[in-house]
């Protein structure tokens, strides 16, 4: 929620996003929000001050029955002040719990005195380690260094730390970029930050895994619709190195059925000696590929599916589901529409009108993220009739881009290889129609 504060810099009242309950059970992504540096941020319009604001708060994660309280000592908040902020906080999460979760630990807060240190129980809580604490600080220094380091001596920055130069420092470093307030400042650090990557073993290694999934992709698009286990198979034998299996695997997963390693099994059966070896290599390789692929997905399935339970719950959906916007993605929406045909079936009306009111904010909070060109494809698309269509086309012909030519041509193909024949050929004709006002508007005299 928009809140009015004074920029701590120059006292100008400022909009800005000021959330003091994290409440993880009802708004997980508060809990992103937190950890990346970027909850309750503050940008002035009129000093360019960035940061972020001191404010109480108090986070409570009901699965893992921890309550933490924070109170910026620079806020000079006295104490029957404190304990009336934290109490009105306490009781909100509280009040948000079924009764049988009502527990101990809720009368017990835990008080951390920085925000480092509210950062620090949450992620100890998560199994996260000093240690592993430790060595995320270490990273961050390193990242700095690289900052300093001037250009023409990053290859020899790259050289003397290549070992420590890994997926978690490059990760670490991308995050910062994200947080950083000036536009300069972050582009000049971007071109640090690929370079280094370009030159390290890690970004080389990196680069190769990319290439390889590009090939993958590439052998599998050639065999097209009529790409069989037998076909897949030969790829995967005929795979020049194990990051074009991982690739092919990772790429053709619903391949690697049943079927498909009885067939394994069946040639190495067949084969002699010199290539059994390495035929049963390939098949125990497999059988972990798909194994991992499998445990990572369940993983998104249950996490995608716990965010959904907590929107579902929440009390204030449509805040709730502008926070978790960020952790949004496709699997998120299919659970959500798997949920909803759930909730059709049963039927049950209740669950069905909070579930397609989620959808519906999604689907705003999307296309209004969309470029106007996109967002104006979107309506032509969703237009109930043809003439309506043409209405909006003709009303728009001005803006008609690649973009929205693409996207149009892009809906009629895929409207025909679903079969709708009909409403292929009206957005044919519709992607005809702008194609021929965007020509016009570009040979149109200037003014």
């Amino acid at each position: 929620m928009s809140t009015a504060v004074r920029c701590p810099n120059c006292k100008s009242p400022v909009q800005a996003e000021i959330l003091q309950l994290i409440d993880v059970g009802q708004n997980p992504a508060a809990k992103v929000r937190l950890l990346s540096g970027t909850l309750n941020h503050l940008r002035c319009p009129v000093c360019g001050y960035e940061g972020q604001l001191a404010t109480p708060i108090v986070y409570h994660d009901p699965a893992k029955e921890l309550l933490l309280t924070y109170i910026p000592i620079e806020l000079g908040i006295a104490k029957n002040e404190q304990e009336r902020l934290l109490g009105r906080l306490i009781n909100q999460a509280i009040d948000r719990l079924p009764a049988q979760q009502r527990k101990g630990y809720l009368l017990q807060p835990q008080a951390v005195l920085t925000p480092q240190g509210l950062v620090e129980r949450v992620l100890e809580a998560d199994g996260v380690t000093k240690e592993d604490l430790a060595a995320q600080r270490a990273k961050l220094r390193l990242f700095e260094d690289l900052l300093r380091t001037p250009p023409d001596a990053i290859a020899a920055f790259v050289q003397q730390h290549d070992t420590e130069l890994d997926n978690r420092f490059f990760q670490l470093g991308s995050l910062s970029l994200q947080t950083a307030g000036d536009d300069r400042a972050r582009q000049a650090a971007a071109q640090r930050l690929e370079a280094a990557l370009s030159l390290s073993s890690f970004g080389k290694r990196l680069a190769a895994q990319e290439a390889e999934v590009r090939s993958a992709a590439e052998s599998l698009r050639a065999a097209g619709e009529s790409l069989t286990r037998e076909k897949l198979l030969g790829l995967l034998v005929d795979a020049p190195n194990p990051d074009r299996v991982q690739a092919l695997a990772t790429l053709a997963r619903p391949g690697l059925d049943y079927g498909f390693f009885q067939l394994l099994s069946e040639r190495i059966d067949k084969v002699g000696a010199d290539q059994r070896e390495r035929l049963t290599g390939l098949r125990s390789s497999l059988l972990e590929i798909t194994e991992q692929i499998d445990r990572s997905q369940e993983a998104r399935v249950a996490q995608a599916s716990g965010l959904l339970a907590s929107l579902v719950n929440s009390q204030d959906l449509e805040a709730a589901v502008e926070a978790s916007l960020p952790v949004v993605d496709d699997l998120f929406l299919s659970v959500l529409q798997a949920s909803i045909r759930v909730a059709r079936e049963r039927p049950d009306p209740q669950a069905l009108e909070r579930l397609q009111r989620i959808d519906g904010l999604l689907a705003a909070a999307l296309r209004n993220a969309l470029p106007a060109s996109l967002q104006l494809a979107q309506r032509i698309i969703d237009a109930a009739t043809e003439p309506e269509a043409q209405q909006i086309l003709e009303e728009s012909g001005a803006v008609i881009d690649n973009d929205l030519l693409d996207a149009l041509l892009s809906s009629a193909q895929q409207l025909e290889q679903l079969g709708d024949s009909d409403h292929a050929a009206r957005m044919g004709r519709l992607h005809r129609r702008a194609l021929r006002l965007s020509m016009r508007a570009k040979l149109a005299p200037s003014a």
